[in-house]
């Protein structure tokens, strides 16, 4: 990779995360919403869609404060997956049912939104450890 690209990268790598954050934020937001003044409560599968989606926040976080890693985008990809895995579950359990549990937002229940943005998640972040460039200067690493 050419220098002068390496070093915009890097110069801007924190706004991957930020916009990450700030989308992890709306859609947490958003179901507290749903689940506050729509009077929809959360079954057990839909809290722990939400601990995944907490969990992906915190790596997250974890960019913007200690600076991109291969270890957080790694543990957001874990996350992820932990998450899709329960939203499958989810929308096994009401393939059949024509009614499906909780409103629909756009034609979709949101057990099966969250499929897609953890789908995109892993996506993204499977992206971002493509980008950037692991940092050489770490001293557990080095050899002696």
């Amino acid at each position: 990779m050419k220098d002068w690209l390496k070093q915009l990268i890097l110069k801007f790598e924190w706004i991957d995360s930020l916009i990450g954050f700030i989308g992890i934020v709306i859609l947490l937001l958003s179901s507290l919403f749903v689940q506050f003044f729509m009077k929809e409560s959360p079954c057990p599968l839909c809290i722990l869609q939400r601990a995944a989606f907490i969990n992906i926040g915190i790596c997250l976080i974890m960019n913007l404060r200690y600076k991109n890693r291969v270890s957080h985008w790694a543990m957001a990809i874990l996350s992820a997956c932990a998450g899709a895995v329960v939203s499958i579950r989810q929308i096994l359990l009401h393939i059949n049912d024509s009614i499906g549990y909780g409103s629909p937002f756009l034609g979709l229940h949101m057990y099966t939104w969250c499929f897609i943005v953890y789908s995109a998640v892993i996506i993204g972040s499977s992206i971002m450890l493509i980008i950037y460039p692991e940092n050489n200067n770490e001293k557990c690493y080095k050899s002696s």
